[in-house]
């Protein structure tokens, strides 16, 4: 056996070359550095040397693609040598993303390994179309590590008093302040007036005080990351919606503020476009005051609208998480405990615990952003403890996820962020302290599946509804839809499972064949990688007739009947041999004779000198005048590449490129030709194309190859086809 295994691999390597030197001048150029993994029937022998449970030992096998040639012509030929169970595009790897952020070795790299941040980043560091809102103290607007990341609203920025775009807030360009006045706030904050304002700078703290809670909290969901400066939030790259509904910390230095405002904060936030609140606050445990029906209904409305609210369980060591994390009426509400760094990952003393709580994260020694105008330089602190901090590292994970796959709902992202969390020790209280577990950023990101939607057809026109659409990798099924009706057309709306939730399944690279009815559709997809978000939408993908075999046939009617002339060139009229002998006249239109083109004739009973064609050329097309019949003939095999020289005015030419969508096939020349005709000759009928006409008015909507076409043009063009 280990003779045959040695001779396969022989002859595999002696057919990779055979087929790259006689197919390289037919195929595209391949991009640099392409690879393919080969597993074969072998596995299990392994040569000398070799370990038995190795990969080789299985059958794997690496192969460069051959110089010249494509990696899906080559991967679809090696599919069809014997013994060869699956054929995968090898994937770049990169090392894994670590920001360069000061901090970031000296006093975040612990807690942020716990939940696997640095695998999430592999996946996605950007959330650049991800809004955040924070509802908290208020954000310093000018910090080094925040500035680009902040939400700005453009209909209310020009600072002129005056509440332009009428949302109940005035001159509100990075979001919103609802504070009540208070003689304690008016004396201590400086406030003046409980009416909605843009004033959102953070004023909690003072000189040598670290203060900065709406800061701190900022910079960790999104302060920029690998950018050589200070600290690195868990997104990147987000957008910071500032809603400021803690005061500047009048009651003893600790910020305060009412859960109206907290309701006013969420709602504005929804009604602005936020994806995710943020919530580093929360009641009295059991309070029953907090319990309010504004709040209720805020929250009620956020999450009709698929708003995720991540809330801080409270820094009360007890049972019973404070509001807004102790709703479990609401699925979108996150309640957020602490663990604590300190002592194994366990349960934070400090942190509350009860039914509100849906996860777990880090709640010590936390690093972040602080206010850059209260005498600390770099402004940067390392926080000590707080549920308050756990929460942004929760809201984070959301951001990214939401930043990976956008078209997902809360349901989907939350039930996500379950499902990988890690689980955790019990607490001597015996009370529901993390939830689901310890958040796992990497994990979470890994198991994102990606949402395709689009039109599904065949020979680019619509098929009936209730067609399956299925998604397939390397022979795994990953997602299966049916398509629906939508008037005349129809639409499909696929989700394809991640590698992680479906073994063999989306990683990066990986090659996406849909299955359209059970025919294999184009273009294939791709998996996105690092930072490429899994969301497709309106992407059209269509089955295909196969292109004509070894024998290319043609159907004649009787009568009139237009025709490709396939032979070699050759004088009339033994060039049309094949032709029934009952033909009588051939026409070949010439689009550059004459006022706008003229045919050229020859006509059996004339005698020469009254003939105007005196041969047929390769490709040409042409009118016979006949008896029906079949017209069957060798296939030319066209060259890769054909170059078309087209007149003003209407053209017919025989099409050798690749089965495309005619918007596809005719892109060179768009805007200057506007209709595409094909006749039937059985049923002596045209059938037509316009450009940018809604499909289901179109009689087709591809060009296929060995198959004639009138293209009618208003300027002279050239037409590569390939």
């Amino acid at each position: 056996m280990l003779g045959r295994f040695r001779r396969f691999l022989a002859l595999l390597a002696a057919s990779v070359a055979l087929f790259a030197s006689t197919s390289a001048a037919a195929s595209p150029a391949p991009s640099s550095d392409s690879w393919v993994a080969v597993r074969m029937e072998q596995a299990g022998v392994a040569a000398a040397g070799v370990a038995a449970d190795s990969l080789e030992a299985r059958g794997y096998r690496v192969l460069p693609v051959p110089a010249g040639m494509d990696l899906a012509t080559f991967r679809a030929w090696l599919r069809r040598q014997p013994g060869v169970i699956s054929v995968t595009p090898d994937a770049r790897v990169y090392a894994a993303v670590v920001p360069d952020d000061p901090f970031y070795n000296d006093a975040q790299r612990t807690y942020l390994e716990l939940i696997e941040a640095p695998a999430g980043w592999d996946l996605t560091t950007s959330a650049a179309e991800v809004v955040v809102a924070i509802v908290d103290t208020g954000i310093d607007l000018t910090h080094e590590d925040l500035t680009g990341r902040l939400w700005q609203n453009p209909l209310d920025a020009n600072d002129d008093g005056i509440d332009d775009d009428n949302n109940g807030c005035i001159d509100d360009r990075y979001g919103c302040r609802f504070i009540n006045l208070t003689p304690g706030r008016e004396a201590a904050c400086g406030y003046t007036s409980s009416t909605p304002t843009g004033d959102v700078l953070d004023d909690n703290g003072k000189p040598g005080d670290l203060g900065s809670h709406g800061t701190i909290v900022s910079g960790i969901v999104g302060a920029k990351g690998d950018n050589g400066l200070g600290v690195a939030g868990v997104a990147w790259n987000v957008r910071i919606m500032t809603l400021k509904v803690l005061d500047c910390g009048s009651a003893g230095g600790a910020p305060t503020g009412e859960m109206t405002n907290v309701a006013q904060a969420i709602d504005y936030a929804r009604i602005m476009g936020a994806d995710i609140i943020n919530l580093s606050l929360s009641s009295l445990p059991g309070d029953p005051e907090a319990d309010l029906p504004m709040l209720r209904d805020a929250i009620a409305l956020a999450e009709a609208q698929g708003v995720i609210v991540v809330a801080a369980a409270g820094n009360h060591g007890a049972e019973g998480a404070g509001f807004p994390a102790a709703y479990t009426q609401f699925e979108n509400v996150i309640g957020v405990g602490a663990s604590d760094t300190r002592n194994g990952n366990s349960w934070a003393s400090y942190s509350s615990y009860g039914p509100g709580i849906d996860f777990a994260a880090p709640g010590n020694d936390l690093a972040s952003t602080i206010r850059s105008d209260i005498g600390i330089a770099p402004p940067y602190g390392q926080i000590v403890r707080g549920t308050s901090y756990s929460a942004p590292l929760v809201t984070g994970l959301f951001a990214l996820m939401k930043a990976r796959n956008s078209r997902l709902t809360a349901e989907e992202y939350i039930a996500i962020a379950r499902a990988t969390a890690t689980p955790t020790q019990a607490a001597g209280h015996g009370g529901n302290w993390s939830g689901s577990g310890l958040i796992n950023i990497g994990a979470a990101l890994a198991r994102i599946p990606m949402t395709v939607t689009g039109a599904a057809l065949h020979d680019w026109m619509d098929v009936a509804p209730g067609t399956s659409v299925r998604a397939i990798i390397d022979g795994t099924a990953c997602g299966v839809t049916n398509t629906e009706a939508f008037g005349p057309l129809t639409r499909y709306s696929l989700r394809i499972a991640s590698a992680a939730e479906t073994s063999g399944c989306g990683e990066a690279g990986a090659e996406i064949e849909l299955l359209i009815g059970g025919a294999a559709a184009v273009p294939t997809l791709s998996w996105g990688g690092q930072d490429e978000a899994l969301v497709l939408v309106n992407r059209d993908v269509s089955s295909v007739t196969p292109p004509p075999g070894a024998i290319v046939v043609q159907s004649l009617g009787a009568g009139w009947s237009l025709v490709a002339h396939l032979s070699p060139g050759a004088a009339l009229p033994g060039a049309a041999s094949y032709l029934p002998s009952s033909w009588s006249q051939i026409h070949v239109w010439d689009s550059a004779a004459g006022d706008g083109g003229a045919f050229a004739h020859f006509n059996r009973e004339l005698p020469a000198f009254a003939r105007s064609l005196a041969s047929l050329n390769q490709y040409d097309v042409f009118w016979v005048d006949g008896s029906a019949t079949n017209v069957a003939l060798p296939n030319p095999n066209p060259p890769a590449t054909r170059l078309l020289t087209l007149a003003e005015g209407w053209n017919a030419f025989l099409y050798t490129g690749q089965s495309r969508s005619v918007e596809d096939g005719l892109a060179e020349l768009s805007g200057d030709y506007d209709q595409v005709l094909q006749y039937d000759n059985l049923n002596a009928l045209w059938r037509s194309y316009l450009p940018g006409q809604a499909r289901v008015l179109n009689d087709f909507g591809g060009l296929f190859p060995i198959q004639i076409y009138w293209v009618h043009l208003t300027a002279p063009r050239t037409l590569t086809l390939q």
